[in-house]
């Protein structure tokens, strides 16, 4: 059976006050990013992707985005998921959120329940533009509960704007994961970030299937939430040396 791909992107065009390190609040600048991004991952559909589930966790408007998969007739396609999802306290911080939505939409999606067995969900935050998203899906390996990027340099870290996962492999390892993120509290050590917190619970699991270095790296458009600092602007050197070190020397991970 060939394998079907989804994509899961993660949104939330208003967020709430009072999120640490979160510079990029303007709901009209965020909902220009998604829209663009959104753009770009519906030119997917049917040549890497199958269906697209855009989840949305602070009610917001998002009739631009709807009116594009019309305009498409890709309505069969793509689901809209949209909902009230920020009842947690903001210093909680954006990973809490966002797996936390990830969790809704897993329980909520029908275009994800209707999958077989053997779908990818490919979860990408939404505000992104993965520039070589078809040669990742293209070149992903087989048999795999969950496809991420590890990271040994300058601390273990796994990055969490794409993560790729069987549904199976979602509900073992990473449901309900949220609660296991939550940031500035007297529990979770000091200047630990959720990338680092999430690493160290995949560390652990020894009953997943984990690949755990894509093999092409990701070209990433935008730009971050924490600093405004544009991915192609500013950072796109590290992109060229990531890729680099990735062909050169695949066993340092960076």
């Amino acid at each position: 059976m060939k394998t079907k791909n989804v994509l899961l992107l993660t949104a939330t065009i208003t967020p709430k006050s009072g999120v640490p390190n979160l510079k990029r609040t303007d709901p009209a600048l965020r909902l220009k990013d998604y829209e663009q991004a959104f753009k770009f991952y519906l030119s997917k559909l049917n040549q890497c992707c199958d269906a697209i589930v855009f989840a949305e966790n602070s009610n917001s408007e998002i009739s631009s985005l709807e009116k594009l998969v019309k305009e498409r007739n890709l309505s069969d396609q793509v689901e809209f998921i949209v909902f009230n999802g920020l009842d947690y306290p903001p210093h909680y911080d954006r990973a809490y959120g966002e797996f936390k939505l990830i969790d809704y939409a897993m329980e909520n999606s029908a275009i994800i329940a209707r999958q077989p067995e053997n779908t990818i969900v490919w979860k990408i935050t939404g505000r992104y533009i993965v520039e070589n998203i078809d040669k990742l899906i293209n070149r992903q390996p087989n048999n795999f509960g969950i496809y991420c990027n590890f990271r040994n340099f300058p601390k273990h870290w796994v990055d969490t704007f794409l993560i790729a996962w069987t549904p199976k492999a979602y509900q073992t390892c990473l449901q309900n994961i949220y609660q296991k993120l939550r940031l500035n509290e007297p529990d979770v050590p000091t200047n630990s970030g959720a990338e680092e917190l999430l690493r160290k619970w995949f560390d652990q699991q020894s009953n997943i299937k984990f690949v755990r270095r894509f093999k092409v790296t990701p070209l990433i458009e935008g730009f971050r939430g924490a600093d405004n600092r544009g991915y192609t602007t500013n950072d796109l050197w590290k992109f060229r040396v990531r890729s680099s070190i990735n062909t050169l020397f695949p066993w340092l991970w960076i």
